[in-house]
């Protein structure tokens, strides 16, 4: 019953604090360090306590649950957690990591403007990264996951008041955002092998060979999703550029994100997944070569970083490489030591770089510390043109960043032409158009009539969540028409399941609450504001791009708001009629959460 009890605290008591910091009406530095401090000494206490409860039952893995958050006819999210060797190791990692970065913070972040943001972003990172090491299903770990995503964003941009902090938080978010479709649509399938699939059911033991090969497709896409999801928070190539640039956030944010936690969590998600993507023989290899890649790649593109804080990133980047590499040979306790050493290490290195590089760059200016020179080994074994070629790979970052960004400016090209030829008129036509039809082609199309609509709603959905990616400024256009993108996929899925209509009530609710959120925060900023791109208007208008922010969020599918569980529903009822239908839901929930987050930095962020 304690361990019940300790398990939720752990993910509930560092959210509670980041709330009371964010909305406490006293914002004095001396307050919120000594809240910091006790809130850092419980979170320190619960954690030995579970290490020492686990370590007294004799190491025995347990699941824990607190019931069903949401139950919907056969549909269900439970509230649970598994304690076992991998969850507990990381709790404890969480847990002295965390403490030692709030304890170094509360003097590194002296005076800083927006400190008190700066803590509220923290520990909202705990909880999300807790609910991560703690979560007994897929559910929960992708709750977990979005939380770590968002947290990410607010601290890689913590610095509002120039632009490239802005631009680098949204890099990093559509990409965590792009890969999480992986996690999103593997939570969809986790469910079709049964209610009852839970980590701690396949923990030690390899799946049934003959039902894996009667189901090759089934596990073949779960395993290729899940792996997509891991690549993208572990930032491995071609993802891996995003590292040195979430370094603009302060230091500490940075050690605990990109040194020592979050750059780890793809590693525990197939460490936690390890049954299904082992089960189909060439995914491990895929696994493999991208970790050796990457590992190869980032060693190289480190040599010719500007700063130590990127450098430090790419180490840990190709040491997380390495880690892929170890799974894909099933050395999942060698991968889990290697993953906490490696941020133990990390975390350090990035804590003490910036009185390093004072006390070095001292040195040098008073001679003591020759500048070094260039070359090396590389430069003695290769040819002058393979040194040239080792050169740019290397200042390129593997031209990961060229290969990323060439397809997001195709996709914005696209999106663009979308947004000259968008028109309401249009799509309320086609919408009234499949009404009429619901209502009198169904002699002559038959049950093929809900599938045809269906389709076209969600094909309508895309162009317009396409289109609103298209839009240059204009924030309130860019709401109605994620709204409005939104709803048509709503809408699509009540065509396809008409059984589904009083149960996707939940997921309109979401939309609806978090549109009324953000268009109230736009009220209150004056017109001349949101007609300017990069405003700055999160330091002008606090309180107004609060609100906006809460309901961007709301309609983008945050963890445990309404459109969270409503978008799993979509999913669940859809996927019952009509498989495809779940790359349209994907795809929608991609690009309207990073237009909203898009028009949230062109908003709030200064040039």
């Amino acid at each position: 019953m304690l361990l019940k009890y300790i398990t939720l605290l752990l993910i509930v008591y560092p959210l509670f604090t980041s709330l009371v910091i964010a909305v406490s009406p006293w914002r004095g530095e001396k307050f919120i360090s000594r809240l910091v401090f006790l809130a850092n000494l419980v979170n320190g206490v619960l954690s030995l306590a579970l290490l020492g409860i686990f370590i007294d039952s004799g190491f025995k893995p347990v699941q824990v649950s607190w019931g069903h958050l949401v139950s919907v006819k056969d549909y269900q999210f439970d509230l649970m957690f598994l304690v076992d060797k991998y969850s507990v190791s990381f709790q404890a990692l969480i847990g002295v990591l965390s403490g030692l970065v709030l304890m170094f913070s509360r003097r590194y972040m002296h005076r800083e403007r927006g400190y008190t943001r700066f803590f509220a972003s923290l520990f909202l990172f705990i909880s999300g990264i807790s609910i991560v090491a703690l979560a007994a299903t897929i559910d929960m770990l992708f709750a977990g996951w979005e939380i770590v995503g968002i947290s990410s964003f607010l601290l890689i941009g913590f610095y509002r008041m120039r632009l490239q902090p802005g631009r680098n938080s949204l890099r990093a978010y559509a990409i965590y955002r792009f890969c999480d479709v992986g996690l999103f649509l593997g939570a969809w399938l986790f469910h079709m092998l049964g209610s009852e699939y839970f980590f701690l059911q396949f923990a030690d033991r390899s799946l049934d060979q003959t039902f894996v090969q009667l189901n090759l497709w089934f596990f073949t896409t779960i395993g290729l999703l899940i792996v997509l999801a891991a690549m993208g928070k572990s930032a491995q190539y071609p993802f891996s550029f995003w590292v040195p640039r979430a370094m603009e956030g302060p230091t500490p944010s940075s050690a605990i994100f990109y040194g020592a936690l979050s750059i780890h969590a793809g590693v525990y998600l197939l460490i936690r997944m390890y049954p299904l993507w082992r089960a189909v023989s060439f995914i491990p290899w895929i696994v493999g070569g991208v970790g050796l890649f990457t590992a190869i790649s980032a060693s190289i593109s480190q040599k010719t970083q500007a700063n130590i804080k990127g450098q430090i990133g790419y180490a840990s980047v190709a040491q997380v490489g390495l880690m892929f590499f170890e799974l894909s040979l099933g050395l999942r306790e060698v991968a889990m030591l290697h993953f906490l050493g490696n941020a133990i290490l990390r975390c350090y290195q990035l804590l003490a770089s910036p009185s390093v590089m004072v006390i070095y760059l001292r040195q040098q200016s008073e001679g003591e510390v020759p500048v070094q020179g260039v070359g090396g080994i590389m430069g003695r074994l290769l040819s002058t043109r393979m040194r040239h070629f080792y050169f740019a790979f290397s200042f390129s970052e593997g031209y990961a960043e060229l290969i990323v960004s060439g397809l997001w400016r195709m996709l914005r090209g696209i999106a663009r032409f979308f947004a000259r030829l968008f028109s309401v008129a249009v799509i309320t036509n086609i919408v009234l158009a499949l009404l009429l039809a619901a209502t009198f082609g169904r002699s002559y199309f038959g049950d093929n009539l809900n599938i045809i609509c269906a389709i076209v709603l969600g094909l309508s959905a895309i162009f317009v969540a396409v289109a609103a990616l298209g839009q240059k400024i204009d924030p309130e256009r860019v709401l109605w028409m994620t709204a409005f993108s939104a709803v048509l996929k709503g809408l699509s899925v009540v065509y396809l399941a008409p059984e589904s209509a009083q149960f996707s009530l939940l997921y309109f609710s979401g939309i609806t609450a978090g549109f009324l959120m953000a268009k109230l925060g736009l009220h209150f900023i004056p017109v001349n504001v949101l007609a300017t791109e990069y405003a700055g208007a999160a330091d002008e208008y606090p309180r107004a791009m609060g609100v906006y922010f809460i309901g961007v969020l709301w309609m983008s599918g945050f963890t445990l708001s309404p459109t969270f569980f409503g978008d799993d529903l979509l999913l669940h009822f859809s996927a019952e009629k009509f498989a495809y239908e779940t790359l349209i839901l994907g795809s929608v929930f991609v690009i309207n959460a990073v237009t909203l987050m898009r028009s949230y930095v062109k908003l709030a962020f200064a040039r």
